[in-house]
């Protein structure tokens, strides 16, 4: 009895260490359940597997894991290179146009990210897409020109269309791009690889910084370079704003608002809206648990006099919803 008492006592030990240790801020994907996106272009029945070489997909993505998030949910699509050329080969007839005949185009995804932050007007965010793809058709000697490039940011028209829907309206602005270039002359430069047109993760110092430097990312350029500004500072966190001070030389400390993030030396945090939020690394990209904004509400006050409708009182409250945000490493965005 007494040995089976100390073993409790010690898994009880070591299930509190782990739980005071982790981080209910940090991302991490198995916070949030997973689900297939399914692609289905209207008027378009699905095309199934097509055994064709027109058409070869290159994932060039940060972050290969989702295409975006809802609520608690983050979205994959099943295969998405297969998919992807099974449905622009259903978009594109290779075989009906003498032009397009013996064509082989690579398609190259930069960036496909459905958000529900895309843009924001009076303080309410519309859904959207970012969409971000390279084409190339290669020839007989396995020489590359550059056919085209579709990079766009399209929201939602109606609060009722899906975001998500918005991937097959991408996929045929994709197609309609990759005709019409098919049907213009090739243009004289030839690549070896279209490698060169991706952007290159392995040389951004942040990506691959063992260690993370501690002081102040004045910039997102200081940030991607792992080289903040050296400084005495402390946080002083609150339920909806942060602040950060910065020892002066007159040895008292300033409050500071003009910085892109900092490190402790161990975490990296991002400030969005009034508040900094810890960065997780994910393959070639970061996400946060976060805000943009402080979200306002007024309603009447429930406690004022029912009977005496001039006497009620209008009670305004402020709160700060979090959300999965996902860095755009090119640029510094937030989607």
């Amino acid at each position: 009895m007494r040995l089976l008492f100390l073993y409790l006592l010690s898994v009880l030990f070591c299930f509190n260490s782990s739980a005071q240790k982790k981080n209910k801020d940090e991302f991490n994907y198995s916070g949030f359940y997973k689900k297939q996106l399914p692609l289905k272009i209207p008027g378009q029945k699905n095309p199934g597997f097509k055994e064709s070489d027109h058409i070869q997909v290159i994932d060039w993505r940060a972050d290969t894991t989702a295409v975006g998030f809802q609520s608690r949910v983050y979205y994959t699509i099943a295969d998405i290179k297969t998919s992807f050329k099974n449905q622009l080969l259903s978009l594109i007839n290779f075989d009906s146009d003498p032009d397009f005949s013996g064509s082989k185009v690579v398609v190259c995804l930069d960036q496909i990210w459905v958000t529900h932050h895309l843009a924001e007007e009076d303080n309410e965010w519309t859904p959207g897409i970012i969409w971000k793809i390279d084409c190339f058709k290669k020839n007989k000697e396995n020489q590359f020109t550059y056919l085209c490039s579709l990079d766009t940011a399209i929201e939602t028209e109606s609060a009722k269309f899906s975001p998500f829907d918005l991937v097959p309206v991408c996929l045929q602005l994709s197609a309609e791009k990759i005709k019409a270039a098919l049907h213009k002359p090739a243009p004289s430069a030839q690549y070896s690889d279209p490698g060169q047109f991706k952007y290159h993760f392995d040389k951004i110092p942040i990506l691959n910084a063992a260690q993370k430097n501690k002081g102040l990312y004045m910039t997102y350029e200081q940030f991607l370079d792992n080289s903040p500004s050296a400084a005495d500072f402390e946080i002083d966190k609150n339920k909806l704003t942060d602040g950060l001070f910065v020892r002066n030389s007159k040895g008292t400390f300033e409050l500071v608002r003009n910085i892109w993030g900092y490190c402790d030396g161990e975490n990296m945090f991002i400030k969005s809206g009034e508040k900094y939020f810890q960065l997780s690394q994910v393959n070639n990209t970061f996400y946060f648990i976060g805000a943009k904004h402080i979200r306002k509400s007024v309603h009447n006050d429930l406690g004022t006099d029912l009977f005496n409708p001039a006497a009620k009182r209008k009670l305004t409250k402020f709160s700060l919803p979090s959300f999965p945000f996902q860095l755009d490493i090119t640029n510094g965005d937030i989607y």
